[in-house]
């Protein structure tokens, strides 16, 4: 049955977010900023919510320390031109610990709530450059899996120029490693 929510979610998903790919043709490199976790919510996990928050910042930085593995430019086919952690850090400071934690297996962001992550992304530049961000909506640890946004959008303007949805298995010894091993496997699909 929860399969069967999450696939219903993407499917959906599918067709709320109808951008087309092309949007993207005239991209030729993007600043990517992480995986916000402003919005994430974790499903039948033990460990408590503030190791979570911290851990959310440890699974950002391996974009940082191994960019190989994490090349999420080379999955999407685009230039990573700049990996700018700060904007996505800086909200993720902002999660309130009393709300990570859910009873609801089918929890997931809609369109509205997808677009508001990416207007209140603190950027500072306000430089027009394509901008590209995984947003993290439910990790789910009865099922070993966690479910994300893939987002491309201008960063002056905020409009979101395309957004597609995208999953992975989690696994790996350690709170950060399990969780990194989600957006792995949900980057290997980005292929």
């Amino acid at each position: 049955m929860k399969q069967l929510l999450v696939l219903l979610f993407l499917v959906s998903s599918m067709a709320c977010f109808g951008q087309n790919k092309d949007a993207l043709k005239d991209v030729s490199s993007v600043t990517f900023y992480g995986i916000d976790f402003t919005r994430a919510k974790v499903y039948g996990a033990k460990e408590g919510p503030m190791q979570f928050k911290y851990t959310f910042d440890d699974i950002n930085k391996l974009f940082i320390t191994e960019p190989k593995k994490y090349d999420i430019g080379k999955r999407l086919g685009v230039n990573v031109e700049v990996t700018s952690l700060e904007a996505v850090n800086d909200a993720n400071k902002t999660i309130n610990p009393d709300e990570i934690m859910t009873t609801n297996s089918g929890y997931t962001l809609d369109e509205e709530q997808i677009e508001d992550v990416i207007k209140t992304l603190p950027i500072l530049s306000q430089e027009e450059k394509t901008g590209l961000v995984m947003i993290a909506m439910l990790l789910n640890k009865a099922d070993a899996r966690a479910t994300y946004q893939i987002v491309f959008f201008n960063t002056k303007t905020r409009e979101i120029l395309y957004s597609a949805p995208t999953n992975g298995k989690a696994r790996g010894f350690g709170l950060r490693n399990y969780w990194a091993g989600s957006v792995h496997s949900a980057m290997k699909k980005l292929d």
